[in-house]
């Protein structure tokens, strides 16, 4: 069986034993890497399983996507960007753009552009992952 993911999400808790390519950004794993007791969660796509994000990544889970409950994430990857457009919502109107699996092509959230509220432009550049969409990955 060939490997499907562009970049494999490696527990940076544990001593990496693994072949496959791994994120040696110290920044996708922030400033988890030396506390202990964290407990690291890999998030997929729910189709797939591959690799979209880690727990050490999310910003918030109190957002709502249009299939419920989602995350603000920091960073994601494996995902291809869809079609940009303006959008509003219950914060303000955005500029977005979808983001699908870049595997099988199913959306998993989105991704915030720009930001017509200054108070809101701390979203540019961040990710929604709803979570009917993903999954954890062992």
């Amino acid at each position: 069986m060939g490997l499907r993911y562009s970049i494999y999400i490696e527990n940076p808790l544990s001593s990496p034993s693994s072949s496959y390519k791994s994120i040696n950004d110290p920044l996708f794993h922030s400033q988890h890497r030396s506390q202990k007791n964290v407990s690291f969660i890999t998030y997929g796509c729910r189709h797939c399983k591959t690799h979209l994000s880690s727990s050490f990544q999310i910003i918030s889970r109190d957002y709502r996507g249009r299939t419920g409950t989602a995350y603000l994430m920091n960073k994601v990857v494996n995902v291809v960007e869809g079609k940009v457009e303006q959008r509003r919502m219950l914060t303000g109107d955005y500029l977005v753009c979808d983001i699908l699996c870049h595997w099988c092509k199913r959306n998993v959230g989105w991704k915030y552009l720009q930001s017509s509220n200054d108070d809101q432009q701390y979203k540019e550049g961040k990710f929604i992952l709803e979570l009917k969409n993903i999954c954890k990955c062992t």
